[in-house]
């Protein structure tokens, strides 16, 4: 039993000596680091600590319905007076049949070219969402915008274009990749069908585009 003990108390203390190695190396390489670049690591504790909460959220976050608009995000613009903001949406049409996507503004002053895109089965277009500045615009003006686009899916952007003193033109891209969800999710019920809104809608199941 003394024997057991013995080799049980000389494992312990060689993992504790090897703990304590670890962990004075990880303080050596952040003093390191904080003194070369200024910057502070955070500790192997906070590490694990982060990563155990961003596996907990991921894990139960349900996304929104399947019937509610998808989020793009939130895009920012910074123009000058007599500029042009624009975004320019590259839409891929991921499903196996042709699909009539339409873009619409809650702001009319937007010009959208074109208004509408038909895409063959697996093709990509741009539509190009574009704002004038006008030559009075106050700096510090925001133009606030919800661009929503209509294809297999329904998507929002919310789009905010600020006026200043940077007198140059804006353009940003955005890729979507409008497919139909065909996986049968955890959180789905099951009378919730997830393929396109608009095939959802048609009558008697005709898979009409639009």
């Amino acid at each position: 039993m003394n024997e057991q003990r013995t080799t049980e108390d000389a494992i312990g203390a060689m993992v504790a000596a090897w703990r304590g190695l670890l962990d004075a190396q990880v303080a050596f390489g952040s003093q390191l680091m904080q003194s070369l670049t200024g910057i502070t690591l955070p500790s192997p504790g906070d590490v694990m600590r982060t990563a155990r909460a961003r596996t907990t959220a991921s894990c139960c976050r349900i996304p929104a319905p399947c019937w509610m608009p998808q989020p793009l995000g939130e895009c920012t613009s910074h123009v000058g007076q007599c500029k042009s903001a624009c975004i320019r949406l590259v839409i891929t049409n991921c499903d196996r049949v042709g699909r009539l996507v339409k873009i619409d503004s809650s702001n009319t002053a937007i010009k959208i070219t074109p208004p509408s895109l038909s895409l063959g089965p697996l093709e990509r277009g741009t539509i190009s969402v574009c704002i004038d500045i006008p030559a009075d615009a106050a700096n510090g003006t925001r133009f606030e915008s919800v661009i929503r686009i209509h294809g297999c899916k329904e998507y929002y952007l919310r789009w905010a274009v600020s006026v200043g003193t940077l007198g140059v033109d804006s353009c940003h891209e955005i890729a979507i990749d409008d497919c139909p969800d065909l996986v049968h999710h955890w959180y789905d019920h099951f009378y919730c069908a997830r393929g396109c809104w608009n095939d959802q809608r048609s009558p008697a199941g005709t898979g009409a585009h639009g």
